[in-house]
């Protein structure tokens, strides 16, 4: 399982009883408020902690969204593995995590406030471009066996830019969510050198499932995993 593949961007040290408590609570609001509707002082409430000591431990609120993060990453594993189980065909994994990532953006505000957030800090953001390079590097290095997990790293400026956009681009009448996964994965796939065809059929059973449904009952998932 790629789970086990992918070493872990964790804290080495052991966390305070404190920094659990301000971790558990600033989660909590950060999945009913919204992160960018969350400040320190209503996790000083949330948690009982004073405020001094939050900025002591998290000085800005995005260091506290690269731990909900680091959870998050693992959420996309599951819907990695779970793709694996069903094909075990890896470019179809790699089109399927993007693809649920963006039909949640779409479905649910609180999923749309994090990944924005996260993709529009650079701290967050690189993390999430080193652990997707990671990733990516597992999932397609058979098909592009001249290409070096550094390679993958560069080309993770570019689809990580990408995936941003699709965040910032709301589906409409015009647009639907299968035309926007359609357009943002044949773009990303193209940038890894992956062959018209290939491209095609992957969208194609992509495209043919029901991604806002599995989006929302693999995060529902997520959420009850950090209660």
């Amino acid at each position: 399982m790629l789970n086990s593949i992918i070493a872990r961007h964790r804290k080495i040290t052991p966390l305070s009883d404190t920094e659990i408590e301000i971790i558990r609570s600033a989660t909590k609001l950060f999945l009913t408020k919204g992160f960018s509707k969350t400040t320190h002082r209503q996790i000083a409430q949330e948690s009982g902690i004073g405020l001094g000591t939050i900025t002591y431990h998290y000085k800005i609120k995005e260091d506290l969204l690269r731990v909900l993060m680091e959870e998050l990453m693992d959420f996309h594993l599951d819907i990695i593995d779970d793709s694996q189980e069903k094909l075990n065909d890896s470019l179809f994994s790699y089109a399927m995590e993007i693809a649920v990532q963006i039909a949640l953006c779409e479905t649910d505000d609180r999923a749309y406030d994090l990944y924005y957030s996260a993709y529009s800090h650079p701290a967050t953001f690189d993390y999430i471009k080193d652990w997707a390079a990671k990733k990516n590097y597992h999932l397609l290095k058979e098909r592009l066996l001249d290409w070096s997990e550094e390679d993958f790293r560069r080309v993770e400026n570019v689809t990580g830019g990408i995936e941003l956009a699709a965040f910032t681009a709301p589906k409409n009448r015009y647009f639907t969510l299968n035309d926007k996964i359609s357009l943002f994965l044949d773009s990303m796939m193209k940038i890894y050198d992956i062959p018209e065809s290939d491209r095609k059929q992957t969208i194609q059973k992509v495209v043919s499932l029901d991604c806002e449904k599995i989006a929302k009952e693999m995060f529902e998932k997520f959420v009850k995993r950090l209660d």
